[in-house]
């Protein structure tokens, strides 16, 4: 088993913040996406990730994932927020953090200026398969580390969707409703 940095970005649509808005969603890895991708910014190829390669995690939970801010330097130093859900969905894996309010750029993950995500994983299981006449990594089995908030990412198709507050509303609530279906539609587009 080797570890392997992937670095995956969204698009710049962040939503605006709900609640206190100190946890924040959004996908971490896409999906059924062909893209081409580096792991030490030399070296180019091409890679997907199958729908549940990280089942094993959700399944677990994923309360030992945490979220970084960047790859590298002291995780105590890096250290942006815990992983308070993880649930995986056709078009990939989504993970809510809640920040850590002391960190000194929690305001700008909050504030959506750190958009973009990246992960840290260990793959499991891979199978190469040739596709228009290249040749595309299928990642099939994968664990989790960390994830690392950035806000010059690589990869299109991953980053932080939503801030919102952790408690669950059961009342009526205009906004996240307003929110939540755009959510919704945002996923349905794809």
């Amino acid at each position: 088993m080797s570890e392997l940095l992937v670095v995956r970005s969204l698009p710049d649509q962040a939503l605006e913040p709900i609640g206190d808005g100190w946890t924040v969603y959004g996908r971490a890895v896409p999906y059924g996406i062909e893209q081409e991708v580096t792991d030490d910014g030399v070296g180019r190829y091409w890679e997907e990730w199958e729908p549940g390669v990280f089942s094993r995690d959700v399944d677990k939970g994923g309360r030992w994932v945490n979220l970084f801010a960047g790859h590298r330097g002291d995780d105590g130093d890096r250290w942006l927020g815990r992983c308070v859900a993880l649930e995986e969905q056709e078009d990939g894996l989504y993970p809510s953090f809640r920040l850590n309010r002391s960190h000194p750029q929690a305001e700008a993950a909050r504030s959506g200026e750190l958009t973009g995500w990246s992960i840290g994983a260990k793959i499991f299981r891979s199978r190469q398969v040739q596709r228009a006449g290249r040749t595309v990594i299928l990642r099939e089995a994968a664990g989790l580390n960390h994830v690392a908030a950035t806000a010059h990412p690589q990869y299109a198709g991953a980053g932080v969707l939503v801030a919102r507050e952790h408690e669950l509303v059961v009342e009526a609530t205009p906004l996240r409703d307003t929110h939540r279906a755009a959510l919704d539609a945002l996923r349905a587009s794809r």
